[in-house]
């Protein structure tokens, strides 16, 4: 006999909006202006042991930022209260937002996080350049 918590998610799972080509990701800085990366695990092959910022696809009729808090909240535990877009690139729109408080729990999608001093990045990913944008203009506030 299935648990009614079991059957509640199979139907939540069976009955979701479909993904849609739109990414929502948050550069999230903490008190020193550190921003939080979450390293991926193997569940996403294609980019496994990459760094990563919070976020992922929005799902059909979910707005942008709908979509951010509720994959940052899927990946990290955390809810997002202020966020900010900060630029739209091909399909990704960045929001900026500050860490307040909570322990990060980890989702399948990822095996380990950090607040990481982006400004001390050589060759920054394409992740961390908008990271360094966003500490950059955060300096100057």
């Amino acid at each position: 006999m299935k648990s009614i918590f079991k059957e509640w998610r199979e139907y939540l799972s069976e009955n979701e909006s479909p993904d849609t080509p739109q990414v929502v990701k948050v550069i999230l800085l903490n008190k020193d202006n550190h921003v939080l990366f979450l390293k991926r695990s193997n569940y996403m092959e294609k980019y496994a042991g990459e760094m990563d910022l919070p976020g992922g696809h929005i799902k059909e009729n979910e707005s942008l930022l709908d979509g951010l808090k509720r994959e940052v909240e899927e990946e990290t535990g955390l809810k997002i209260f202020r966020a900010t877009l900060h630029t739209k690139k091909e399909n990704i729109a960045y929001f900026r937002s500050i860490y307040e408080k909570g322990n990060i729990i980890l989702s399948n999608e990822h095996t380990d996080h950090a607040f990481i001093d982006v400004t001390q990045i050589e060759n920054p990913s394409k992740f961390e350049k908008i990271a360094i944008e966003v500490v950059k203009n955060e300096q100057f506030r």
